[in-house]
């Protein structure tokens, strides 16, 4: 089925990025987060909604369903989304231990892995932060020829539903309006891209 793009405003994100299903992922991974110096056109994104696999501490995140992520409304955020799409962008969550401090980030494309060697994206825990409300994004490109692209995920709407101090800074550094995969909606739908 082909999946439609709607416009999303930021400012309202806790009534449509929610969880629809009940899932067992853990609480430090609930809420909405925001992508905090991220150079490329996304802000925002959800673990809701996702499988958690308890025996190996890990899930499955495909950036490509919908409500998972949120795009900017330009030319950019265009591109990138109908990237994603296209190569149906997934990331596998790996924690290194029940701690759930550090993870490592694997990315796949059309469902093939990408080698370490490569690139390797981490995130951790900030030791500061409380239940899990601060994570530092990590990226070593070709073993450690360029760091680019890093930034902090920041809980912006806690797993009540609420929005935490974050939030505002967030509506303050990036536009309201943002592009989403749909939920199989038809209203506002601008784009039908596959």
């Amino acid at each position: 089925m082909a999946e439609l793009i709607e416009k999303k405003q930021l400012n309202n994100i806790a009534t449509w990025m929610i969880p629809i299903k009940q899932t067992n992922l853990p609480s430090v991974l609930k809420g909405v987060f925001f992508m905090d110096g991220n150079p490329l056109p996304d802000t925002c994104i959800t673990m809701y909604n996702l499988e958690w696999d308890t025996q190996k501490r890990s899930l499955d995140l495909p950036v490509f369903a919908p409500l998972q992520w949120t795009f900017h409304n330009s030319i950019g955020g265009w591109i990138l989304l109908y990237f994603i799409q296209w190569f149906k962008v997934t990331y596998k969550i790996q924690f290194t231990d029940e701690t759930l401090q550090q993870a490592q980030i694997i990315p796949f494309l059309l469902g093939i892995e990408i080698s370490t060697s490569i690139v390797s994206f981490t995130m951790s825990q900030d030791k500061n932060s409380s239940n899990g409300d601060i994570w530092h994004r990590k990226n070593v490109w070709f073993g450690g020829f360029s760091r680019a692209g890093e930034y902090t995920l920041c809980k912006v709407v806690g797993e009540d539903g609420r929005y935490t101090p974050a939030f505002n800074n967030m509506l303050t550094r990036v536009p309201n309006e943002c592009l989403v995969i749909a939920r199989n909606s038809k209203d506002n739908a601008y784009s039908n891209p596959i």
